[in-house]
Order: C-alpha cells, then sequence, then structure tokens
C-alpha cells in the first residue's frame, strides 16, 4: 500500500485531535482512513503515547465507571482528560469508552470539536483522494459512499438525503430530530441517524433500503450484507422502536417502511 501524504494543515488537524484525546481510528474516521496512516504519521512525528501496561488486568469499580461517563458526556471531557483525572492510561479510557457503548457519534464528535474554521477545498479533496486509494489497493474495503457533514439548525448529519429530511422536518413544523448515542447490539455498534420523540430514525433512498433488505448487493463490497438490517431489528425489539424513512428528493416526500 502506497503512503498517504499528508498536507501541513492536516498534519496540525490531525496532531489537534490527537492532543485533545482522540483516538487514531477516531481520527481515521474524520478523515475517511484506517488508523494505520494516522499512527504511523503520530510514530514519525513522535507525538504517539505507546502503551505501558505492567500485565495487570484493570477492573473499574461502577463508581468510576459513573465518573466516566459523567465526565464524557456531560462535562465533554476527553480521554486524556479522564485518565489524568482517574489516574489510568489515555488507551485504557479509549478501550473502554469504545466497549460500554459510550463513544458519541460522528456527528456529536464534530460539534465538540468543531472550530468554526472549514476546511479547504485541497484538503478535502486530498481525504477524498486517500480513501479511494486505501479502498482501491485492496487494503480496506469500501462498504458506503462518500459522505457530506452537514448542520441544520444545530443538528449534525451524514449526507444529502438526511440533510434533506432535516430540513423538510424544519421546514414543516415537526419536530426536529436530534443527535443520539450510538447503541450496542450483538451485531456490533448501531448508529441511528436520528432521535424523533421516543423513537429513533433511519434515513434511506430508493437504493439504499433495498441494500437494506439484501434486495441488492451493496455497489462498494459488491455483496449482500444483512448485518445493519439486523442491528436495527434487535434495536427496535430490544431498545425502542426504529422508523425507517425512504427519501425521495426529486419528488419532495417522505416515505415510512415497516421492518
Amino acid at each position: 500500500m502506497k503512503k498517504i501524504i499528508f498536507t501541513e494543515q492536516e498534519i496540525q488537524k490531525i496532531e489537534q485531535l490527537y492532543r485533545q484525546g482522540m483516538g487514531c481510528a477516531r481520527i481515521g474516521e474524520i478523515f475517511n482512513l484506517s488508523k494505520r496512516p494516522i499512527l504511523q504519521l503520530l510514530r514519525e512525528r513522535n507525538l504517539l503515547n505507546e502503551g505501558r501496561s505492567n500485565g495487570k488486568k484493570i477492573v473499574l469499580t461502577e463508581n468510576q465507571k459513573k465518573k466516566i461517563y459523567k465526565f464524557y458526556h456531560n462535562e465533554n471531557k476527553n480521554s486524556t482528560q479522564i485518565a489524568q483525572n482517574l489516574q489510568l492510561s489515555v488507551s485504557f479510557i479509549d478501550k473502554f469508552l469504545q466497549t460500554s457503548g459510550y463513544r458519541r457519534s460522528k456527528a456529536e464528535a464534530m460539534r465538540i470539536l468543531k472550530t468554526g474554521v472549514k476546511l479547504p477545498k485541497k484538503t478535502v479533496q486530498n481525504m477524498t483522494n486517500a480513501q479511494r486509494k486505501l479502498s482501491n489497493s485492496g487494503a480496506r474495503k469500501q462498504t458506503g459512499g462518500i459522505c457530506k457533514v452537514f448542520e441544520v439548525e444545530g443538528v449534525f448529519c451524514n449526507g444529502t438525503f438526511e440533510k434533506f429530511f432535516l430540513e423538510k422536518m424544519i421546514k414543516e413544523n415537526k419536530t426536529v430530530p436530534k443527535n443520539c448515542e450510538p447503541i450496542k447490539t450483538p451485531y456490533g455498534m448501531y448508529y441511528p441517524d436520528f432521535q424523533v420523540n421516543n423513537h429513533y430514525v433511519e434515513i434511506k433512498s430508493d437504493y439504499t433500503y433495498q441494500i437494506l433488505l439484501g434486495k441488492e448487493k451493496n455497489r462498494w463490497s459488491k455483496k449482500f450484507d444483512f448485518v445493519q438490517l439486523k442491528k436495527i431489528k434487535w434495536v427496535n425489539r430490544n431498545i425502542r422502536k426504529v422508523d425507517i424513512i425512504v427519501v425521495d428528493k426529486r419528488n419532495n416526500k417522505l416515505t415510512k417502511k415497516t421492518i
């Protein structure tokens, strides 16, 4: 796999996110990359915090777990700040946030980290090209399209169909959807697009709805994939109702589908 070359501005952004306590995998998601090139960059610049485990398993008390949740969700502290407060390693806190399901969604992470500085077109294009090169190399399989992140009335969303749904709800004076936390399921983490009142909302186009049902192959992986449908059904049965909304932008129409 060819080495990914970052611009100076991208390097500064990566260093900023890492110093704020964000893990390499999470930074990679923002740049549409795997964590490998992020790790390589940080090692080259002697910034990577290497693990220093003493071999002893750490078992958190219930009080410590509550503190982590409070620091992370109520006070918006990052992994480094939480680790310093509890005298634990950053890598341990990162791993706990991921395995416990406490980790913020992409939209919420971007809202908290947003600095108001728009990335230049060159940087955005480099990020897009890097993802495509990585996918074409065979080192990482592309499972979905490249989505833009939008903010509508303080709510963040990934993709133009989600943006259309948000704007339509606001225009028609309906309940404004809000961002929500990821949910741990037996099939992996599920990231609802929105929460409206007491239920979750999953946004699809006609095409992605057919993929969800297993009637069409994913155009990137070239395979039928039922994992997301299993996650949605599990959440719908065990947590709260999930509404699947199919967006028809051409006809300005939203259609609710049953699971």
